[in-house]
């Protein structure tokens, strides 16, 4: 038999009899953060074969990306999806990624599902890839609209994901140009000012950002480019977000608004 199916068997075993005592989670996560991940596995594989999410998340990603074992998809999917089911959505975005053509068959569809459950659970990331699933029109029915919202959220939810100054830049262009919301020249500014000022170590988007700003400026009066400063600053100082009719409307709250 499969050798990684001989795991699965055993964890649903071991699953029946009592775990011993040195087993846990905590001695799990030290050891694959540790890079000991056959330690890891012996110590995730009995609680991932009762059904705790997080031990089964660690075991899935441990057979997709071959820590420890013999690389696995099959095996690594059906981990992952056990977390996943569970509501663990670190494995629901690991699996929207692996089924976007990263790591097992491609299907667009279970992508966006999984994408989808992972962006309403919070995950930042999650959030900004299904903003472009919506623009693209894969795995879902396209909307411009749809795609400004979830791309909107993923900024709101964390300044520190994966894609943050890229969405910094989307909902800049977006907003330029009416594409999904009205066309909004001072929200537009706002958000390539804060794209400039967060990538100062990434020159792609820096000089992206900053070109943006010059040619906006031309077709701005100054007291709309002082608007969008004054938004942008409240946005760096305090993470504002803005009203859901219009990233302008929150300029009455600000001091000469």
């Amino acid at each position: 038999m499969h050798r990684a199916l001989m795991h699965i068997l055993l964890a649903f075993w071991v699953g029946l009899a009592s775990v011993p005592a040195t087993a846990g989670l905590s001695e799990g996560y030290v050891a694959f953060t540790a890079g000991d991940y056959q330690i890891a596995l012996d110590e995730l594989l009995p609680l991932a074969g009762r059904n705790d999410s997080i031990a089964a998340y660690y075991v899935g990603l441990m057979y997709l990306e071959g820590k420890g074992v013999r690389p696995d998809t099959r095996v690594g999917i059906v981990w992952l999806t056990r977390a996943a089911e569970r509501g663990h959505v670190a494995a629901q975005f690991r699996l929207a990624v692996a089924y976007d053509g990263s790591g097992t068959r491609q299907d667009y569809q279970l992508a966006a599902q999984w994408m989808l459950a992972a962006a309403e659970g919070g995950h930042a990331d999650a959030q900004y890839y299904l903003g472009q699933y919506y623009r693209d029109g894969k795995g879902v029915v396209q909307s411009d609209q749809r795609a400004y919202e979830w791309i909107h959220r993923s900024v709101e939810y964390g300044r520190t994901h994966d894609r943050f100054l890229d969405a910094l830049l989307y909902l800049g262009a977006v907003s330029e140009w009416g594409r999904g919301r009205r066309q909004d020249l001072v929200a537009a500014y706002k958000w390539f000012a804060l794209a400039a000022s967060y990538s100062l170590d990434d020159f792609r988007i820096h000089d992206e950002a900053g070109r943006a700003m010059d040619a906006l400026s031309l077709r701005m009066s100054p007291s709309q480019l002082a608007q969008a400063q004054r938004l942008a600053e409240a946005w760096r100082r305090d993470g504002s977000i803005d009203a859901a009719d219009g990233d302008t409307a929150s300029a009455a709250l600000m001091p000469g608004g």
